[in-house]
This record gives C-alpha cells, sequence and structure tokens, in this order.
C-alpha cells in the first residue's frame, strides 16, 4: 500500500503534504475538492465519480505533458511541491525533441521518481520566470512565503467534507489566499475569459470557504496569471464581490450535489433522451449581422456580394481564346 494510500489527515491545516498524497484524498471518507466541484457543475456526477480515486477502482494518475511547463513553474515560483529536472541534452534527438528510445526511458523514470521533466530550453526559462514573477509581485508590494506555499485544508460544509490544496497562504490572516497559474496570454481580458471557462471563479469561492470553516479567518483570493513564453509577463486579479457572490452559489450547489451523490451513492451522467437546444443569442446575431449587412451592400450597388466574390475568383482569359 502507497503512503498517498494509507495517508488520513482530519479536519483543520496541513502543510508539507505531498501532491500525491492530497490528490489521493487523505480524508477519512470521499471528500470535495475545487476541480471536482467543477467536474459536477460543467460535467456531471458520473464524470466526477471516474475522476475520484477513492471511488472508481479503476482510477489511476496520469501524466499530461502539456501541463508539465506549469507544474514545474508552480514549484519554481512558489519554492514548494514537486521536482523537476532537464532532460540531458545528448539523450534528444537532432530537433530537441524527446523521441529518442532513451530520452523516453529517461523520461519515464523521473516521473518514477516524481520529477517533472523538461527539455533544456524549458528548463533554462524557468530561472526567467521565477524572476518575473517576483518582480512583479515585489513591486505591488506582495511577498510569497516558501513556508507557507502548498498549505492543504480540511474542513466540513453543509454535511460535505471538502479539501483544498492551495498555493500559498500568508501568516497574516489580512492578507490574500494566491493562486499561481501559467497560460498563453495573461492580458486583462484572456484573464477573465479564462477565470470563466475553466470555472475559476468556483475554485475561488472553494477555497475561501473551507480556509473559513477551518480556521476561521475570511480572506480574499488572487491569481497570479503568467505567461508561458517570453516576455513571460504576469497579471495578478482579485474578482469583485460580485463576482464572488455568484461563485460561492454555484460551490453551495456543488456541495448539495455531491452529499446527494454521496449519501445514495448514485451518480448519474448527462440527461437521457434526446436534448432539444436552441441557437445561442449570440450566434443568432452574428447571422443577423451577416444578413444586415448584405443587404445593405444589395441596396447600394444593385447586385448580390456573392457577385463580387465570382468575379474576384473568375479565371482569367487569356487573349486569342474561346470563352
Amino acid at each position: 500500500m502507497g503512503v498517498q494510500e494509507k495517508t488520513r489527515l482530519a479536519p483543520g491545516v496541513h502543510f508539507d503534504v505531498e501532491d500525491a498524497v492530497y490528490h489521493a484524498d487523505p480524508c477519512d471518507r470521499p471528500s470535495l475538492s475545487s476541480t471536482l466541484a467543477r467536474t459536477l457543475l460543467d460535467q456531471s456526477p458520473l464524470h466526477a465519480w471516474c475522476s475520484h480515486p477513492r471511488l472508481n477502482p479503476d482510477w489511476e494518475p496520469t501524466h499530461k505533458a502539456h501541463f508539465d511547463i506549469g507544474r514545474a513553474a508552480h514549484s519554481a515560483v512558489l519554492g514548494k511541491g514537486g521536482k523537476y529536472c532537464a532532460i540531458p541534452d545528448q539523450l534528444l534527438s537532432a530537433d530537441g525533441g524527446v523521441r529518442t528510445k532513451a530520452a523516453k526511458e529517461w523520461v519515464e523514470e523521473a516521473r518514477e521518481h516524481h520529477f517533472t521533466p523538461q527539455k533544456p530550453p524549458e528548463y533554462a526559462q524557468l530561472d526567467i520566470m521565477q524572476t518575473k514573477v517576483h518582480d512583479k509581485l515585489d513591486q505591488c508590494r506582495i511577498w510569497l512565503d516558501t513556508d507557507r506555499s502548498e498549505v492543504c485544508a480540511i474542513a466540513e460544509i453543509d454535511d460535505c467534507l471538502c479539501r483544498v490544496l492551495m498555493d500559498n497562504v500568508p501568516e497574516d490572516p489580512g492578507l490574500p489566499i494566491y493562486d499561481f497559474k501559467t497560460t498563453t496570454d495573461a492580458s486583462v481580458e484572456k484573464c477573465i475569459k479564462a477565470v470563466v471557462n475553466y470555472g475559476y471563479d468556483t475554485q475561488a469561492a472553494h477555497y475561501t470557504d473551507v480556509w473559513y470553516a477551518a480556521t476561521g479567518e475570511k480572506r480574499n483570493f488572487r491569481f497570479i496569471f503568467q505567461e508561458k513564453d517570453a516576455p513571460f509577463e504576469v497579471t495578478i486579479v482579485e474578482l469583485d464581490e460580485a463576482a464572488m457572490m455568484l461563485a460561492r452559489r454555484k460551490t453551495k450547489r456543488a456541495r448539495e450535489i455531491w452529499r446527494q451523490c454521496i449519501s445514495t451513492n448514485h451518480w448519474p451522467g448527462y440527461p437521457t433522451g434526446i436534448q432539444k437546444i436552441s441557437t445561442p443569442s449570440w450566434a443568432q446575431e452574428k447571422w443577423f449581422e451577416r444578413e444586415s449587412a448584405e443587404a445593405d451592400f444589395k441596396k447600394t450597388y444593385g447586385r448580390d456580394i456573392l457577385d463580387n466574390a465570382r468575379r474576384w475568383q473568375a479565371p482569367l482569359i487569356m487573349e486569342g481564346t474561346q470563352q
């Protein structure tokens, strides 16, 4: 029996909990995490059951290579978390890829020892990313204490056992909780889209709810977004009161679903039967705008806009040839 399978943690705050232990769910009974809450809301209870290590007997941890840079940057910035290492240059293929037998075997062995393997250029950029983040945080008078990184909290809320593993929780109870995320675009607009598309608002509510239940401390929550490519820019965002209020409605519903499924051991998937759907309003508006533009063109020029396309795409007729 592995350490992550036999480790059990009581409600409260725990430091230095290994990723493997946390993700295997170290609570006395199956608990609700932020990721599972989002799965319940965005997909179905059945999807949540499948991804839970204590519920699904066939569950196995998986590694997705495109998340490697995020995991490694997470460790570099927070000073704690999973270990990472550089793949030796001589094992890589001529174009720097991990395609040789030796490189693949080396990577597999590194993962078995809980290291996140990085190609040399990616490994080198981690120092740059770390410096960039801390420079930006310094400008905002934010300092992350390594000893307060990777903090696990477990609490009972609404008769639902919940857990979180927070990136950084400053010792001062008046300061926010911080979560670090890598992205391809850290502009404010794209950060907003990421919050909406990936349910990060639900994460913020779940984390702060569990922390409050475990400690009695009401904290704000901030995301630190950093780009994975040069110039590795950083944006720090905090959801406003209205956004957090809506997010807490979502997490409350997720706890309700989890509690019902746990008590009944019934984990339904998507609805049965034929689902009638309608065109979203934004898609309708897009089509109506096109119709309006084409009608305006015809009114102005006396011909269909398609006539222009025909002229542009017509084959050239060489002089002296018959049409």
